[in-house]
């Protein structure tokens, strides 16, 4: 009956360990996510800039068909940025999903483990009253 515990114990230990890992991992996740959506900001700021000033520039010589394609890669520029925020938001659902089910299992996992436990420290009780 002791090796049981030991073993019940251990495994409650490992299903710890592996829930801590887990919320390490969805930490981690979020971060790189975030740090995805900064990127794409500030890349898109700088971009704008850029051809904000082009078309600035071909107003100035009263170029409005240059001006014009200049808006228009600022248009698609503002589309890309839309699509890559929704994909972005969409993976950011998809993980925290993915996690708070991983989180489920583990903490069904040590729920059964203290359950063993318990009825290993049952049945040992119940073999020392017998013997």
């Amino acid at each position: 009956y002791g090796g049981s515990s030991t073993f019940c114990r251990f495994s409650l230990v490992m299903a710890e360990q592996c829930l801590r890992g887990e919320e390490l991992r969805a930490r981690h996740q979020a971060a790189l996510l975030k740090l995805r959506k900064k990127a794409l900001r500030e890349k898109t700021r700088a971009e704008l800039a850029w051809l904000g000033h082009q078309k600035r520039c071909l107003e100035n010589l009263q170029d409005s068909e240059g001006a014009s394609a200049m808006a228009a890669k600022q248009h698609k520029i503002l589309t890309e940025l839309k699509q890559e925020q929704a994909e972005i938001q969409h993976l950011q659902n998809i993980y925290r999903a993915a996690h708070q089910e991983r989180k489920l299992l583990l903490k069904q996992q040590r729920e059964i483990l203290m359950m063993r436990h318990s009825t290993a420290q049952l049945q040992e009780k119940l073999h020392n009253l017998a013997g």
